[in-house]
């Protein structure tokens, strides 16, 4: 499955522009297709239409590193020292000068150009060929993809009010369009999506083409953007119950798949970027249609031979101790391990902290080949937690091993899955109804799956259940997940500025743990509070600070156009 796709990419890659930069340099023009588009089959439309796929791979489309420190997510780097690029974002001093907010318009619209330039050829075909179903279902691609890149770019920049492309820009003059405003933005994606929805098969023998499932999550995330839950719910059930899509909730022992290579295309993945490491591995990490990305070494954990990460994106401190604090439920097998002894002990955390992130008293996980974290891992430097969504920690012993250098990861990234859609139609129904029973319908399974005690409708209202998704479900099933899923949760629900001001003025401290066979590890596990040691300041963790001092909504919320956006079209700000 995954060979196949990328053997057609690499043949794409000769015959459309391809992007390629560095961190320091600036996006190549996405105007650069040409406008020539001459198809005599559908072979030849469908190559190109694989192009729009590779688009998407771009790192700065996702920014999962700027995405997390802009929310509440992450902190760059060592406490002590915090990693000066990302400083911007985490202390919400960030403009339209920086070079994040073009790298992400342009990437963006990249992918709407590509998309164009699909329809366009399509557009040029006979009514012979017009008239099969592939030169439908390849419409259909690539109007999701246009529809997706100006919901994206809608959902992130301008307060919506962001340019619309339908079609090829051929001068300078047709390349400067004014902002469209959100309302009219929304029914263009919307168009598109729906479009997409109607014509798309419910699958692919290969899970790497979009769905109908695909524009149907998309469609049902839109509305609960836009706060219309009754047209949400409609396509989020949908997406839960159509047995064509073949979605389901990972459970059992499957729940080890996730985010792990074993897991490709498993069947809670809706939509998965995909990557390779026996592809074009000689490709750069600086190509960002390449099969590799980056982001092992982002998030992977910094330590000698064994991890070889950089560990530039790590757990916040409120985020680390939810998880450590998950209660887990005793009837449920899965939580008893061996004690050592011949007999049985209660897991040391919750499966679901487990599997997504590394903590110094995980006992039980196996963590780059080694019976567990700490046995290679100190847990110090205020780095007491690592994600795992994106490290090759299944596979190898280091990131540098996978691919050579630790810049390169072939890991699959999992943008959408079936979880997020529970979740979604749980805060929908919630909205629509104050149904307290029906939204714990699916959000039960989710706790469930992962071993965690059920929530029971007694203890809940309709507010605060909401104010549950809001501070425990959404931000731990869905941490650094998704296109900025969690910066557009804090801004539709309106809590952004409050949120950073709560974590501002919590305290926390590092105590030491010690291991079950005897080791200590000084300043490794985070617990609430003001340590008592007032005379060493590495054991009090303060986080947020400047962040609450400079949020702005009107800066904030939603990124600025970019500054290069606004002095190279001169109708952007109208």
């Amino acid at each position: 499955m995954k060979k196949n796709i990328l053997q057609i990419i690499s043949m794409i890659v000769l015959l459309v522009s391809i992007q390629s930069c560095s961190d320091s340099l600036e996006e190549t023009n996405p105007n650069s297709v040409s406008t020539d588009v001459y198809w005599s089959t559908l072979t030849e439309s469908n190559d190109n239409l694989t192009s729009v796929y590779g688009a998407m791979l771009n790192h700065f489309i996702w920014f999962f590193d700027v995405d997390a420190f802009t929310s509440d997510m992450a902190f760059p780097s060592d406490r002590r020292n915090p990693r000066g690029s990302y400083t911007p974002f985490y202390q919400q001093r960030f403009s339209n000068t920086n070079k994040e907010l073009t790298q992400r318009w342009d990437a963006l619209y990249q992918v709407v150009f590509r998309a164009n330039q699909v329809i366009d050829g399509l557009n040029g075909m006979n009514a012979d060929l017009k008239s099969q179903p592939e030169w439908t279902e390849q419409m259909a691609q690539a109007r999701y993809f246009r529809g997706l890149a100006h919901f994206y770019l809608h959902s992130t920049y301008n307060e919506g009010k962001i340019i619309i492309r339908d079609f090829i820009p051929a001068s300078s003059e047709e390349f400067s369009i004014a902002t469209s405003s959100s309302e009219d933005v929304m029914v263009f994606f919307r168009e598109d999506l729906k479009y997409a929805y109607d014509n798309l098969p419910a699958s692919w023998e290969q899970k790497t083409r979009v769905s109908a499932g695909n524009a149907a999550f998309n469609l049902g995330k839109s509305y609960l953007y836009s706060s219309e839950y009754d047209k949400a719910i409609p396509y989020l059930k949908d997406v839960i119950e159509n047995s064509e899509y073949g979605y389901r909730l990972l459970d059992g022992e499957d729940v080890n798949l996730l985010f792990t290579q074993a897991g490709d295309y498993n069947d809670e993945s809706i939509f998965e970027l995909n990557y390779s490491d026996k592809q074009q591995t000689e490709e750069s990490q600086w190509d960002e249609e390449s099969f590799n990305n980056r982001w092992g070494r982002y998030f992977g954990p910094q330590s000698g031979k064994i991890g070889g990460g950089n560990s530039w994106v790590i757990p916040s401190a409120w985020l680390t101790n939810e998880y450590l604090n998950e209660t887990l439920d005793a009837t449920d097998a899965r939580n008893f391990v061996n004690d050592g002894s011949g007999g049985l002990k209660l897991r040391s955390v919750s499966l679901r902290c487990s599997q997504l992130i590394a903590v110094v008293n995980d006992e039980d996980k196996e963590y780059y080949l080694q019976p567990k974290a700490n046995s290679f891992y100190g847990f110090g430097n205020t780095k007491f937690s690592n994600f795992k969504k994106y490290s090759n920690h299944d596979i190898s012993t280091s990131e540098a091993l996978v691919l050579g250098i630790n810049w390169k990861s072939g890991k699959n990234v999992i943008v959408d899955r079936i979880a997020d859609a529970y979740l979604m139609l749980a805060e929908c129904i919630l909205q629509d109804s104050g149904d307290v029973s029906a939204a714990l319908n699916y959000i039960n399974p989710i706790r469930k799956r992962w071993g965690i005690v059920q929530l029971e409708a007694t203890d809940y209202n309709a507010t605060t259940l909401m104010e549950h998704i809001m501070h425990k479900e959404r931000p731990l099933e869905l941490a650094v997940e998704g296109y900025s899923t969690r910066n557009i949760d804090l801004r539709r629900w309106g809590i952004t500025k409050s949120r950073l001001e709560e974590l501002a003025a919590q305290d926390w401290n590092l105590i030491e743990y010690v291991s079950l066979d005897g080791k200590k590890f000084p300043k490794s596990l985070i617990q609430p509070g003001i340590s008592p040691d007032t005379s060493d300041n590495t054991i009090t963790i303060k986080e947020y600070v400047d962040a609450a001092n400079n949020y702005q909504d009107n800066l904030h919320a939603y990124w600025e156009l970019p500054l290069s956006e606004v002095l190279n079209n001169q109708q952007s700000s109208n």
